[in-house]
């Protein structure tokens, strides 16, 4: 009876220790989002104040360092952070299990260094780019290794999520995923999909930023870009329809009208956000207007999805 109840204490010290792990996790990613967010903030703000005139900005830190800065830290940095550590949360909270946090906390820490990288080639004056980082603006090679640590760590993240959902099919293979794990796993595939543009345009600049290559095709660096930059904000619009689908109807003691429909709204938008970033290039004379047109009938067709949710 006493090695029973030893065993049982033991078990439940082992359950405490795994959800503290998870939390301290989870505010480790939302506190960095809003650290990051009150600077983004502050930055956009000396922007504006700059350019209205309002206040005279020393020389060394010009207007579009600021700007670099702003849009950096606040579409880029402060999104991924938030979004993965809510996701995390909804993962961990709808799948509970005793998990090690290793590989979330070392996504977390590759995405601070990558965010510490590029913050300080953008303050420095080297990586003047704002925050659509394509040809022909070149940054400094610190700020490039910035952004693909970023990416890694939520590679890292991903892997994570996606581990506790195989572990919840093997134990419970009749039953469907938690609906927040669910929505969780399809942003963050979809977010993996799209990071392979600017994976793949950081093996262009990188070398032409250490002065391995004499020049870059410019084009090519533009459409890798939008193929990652258009999707950023269905991983933004994902992440707020996961809060709409699962906390407010926690918060207001409501129900979801149809589970299988929100599930079907979130693979439409998996399925309809990767081809739709050429529709930022219509102006660019090397693709055709066949190639264009596709992708604007496709960035139309996320209504559907969208008014699904707002249904």
């Amino acid at each position: 009876m006493t090695t029973t109840h030893a065993q049982g204490a033991s078990t439940r010290q082992t359950v405490e220790q795994s959800k503290t792990n998870g939390e301290r996790l989870v505010l480790a990613h939302i506190y960095t989002a809003t650290l990051v967010l009150g600077l983004g903030a502050l930055f956009g703000m000396l922007q504006g104040f700059s350019r209205a005139n309002w206040i005279v900005m020393p020389a060394w830190f010009d207007y579009y360092r600021m700007l670099t800065a702003h849009g950096v830290l606040m579409a880029l940095v402060f999104t991924t952070f938030f979004i993965t550590g809510f996701l995390t949360y909804a993962t961990y909270t709808t799948i509970p299990r005793v998990r090690s946090t290793t590989l979330n906390w070392a996504g977390y820490y590759v995405m601070l260094l990558g965010t510490v990288m590029a913050t300080i080639a953008i303050l420095d004056g080297s990586a003047s780019v704002l925050y659509t980082f394509f040809a022909p603006l070149k940054a400094s090679p610190l700020f490039y290794f910035g952004a693909t640590f970023l990416v890694a760590g939520t590679w890292l993240v991903t892997a994570d999520i996606l581990a506790n959902i195989v572990w919840f099919k093997r134990q419970n293979p009749s039953l469907r995923i938690p609906l927040p794990a669910f929505m969780a796993a399809v942003t963050m595939i979809m977010w993996c999909i799209a990071t392979l543009g600017v994976t793949a345009e950081m093996l262009i600049l990188i070398p032409w930023s250490l002065g391995w290559t004499s020049g870059v095709n410019v084009e090519l660096t533009r459409m890798l870009f939008w193929y990652f930059g258009h999707p950023l904000v269905y991983f933004w619009i994902m992440g707020a329809y996961t809060i709409w689908y699962s906390v407010v109807p926690t918060t207001y003691k409501g129900t979801i009208f149809s589970d299988a429909l929100t599930r079907v709204a979130f693979i439409m938008l998996l399925l309809l956000s990767t081809p739709v970033g050429i529709h930022h290039q219509y102006l660019d004379p090397g693709i055709s207007s066949g190639w264009k047109l596709m992708h604007s009938v496709i960035t139309f067709g996320v209504v559907v999805p969208s008014l699904l949710t707002a249904f």
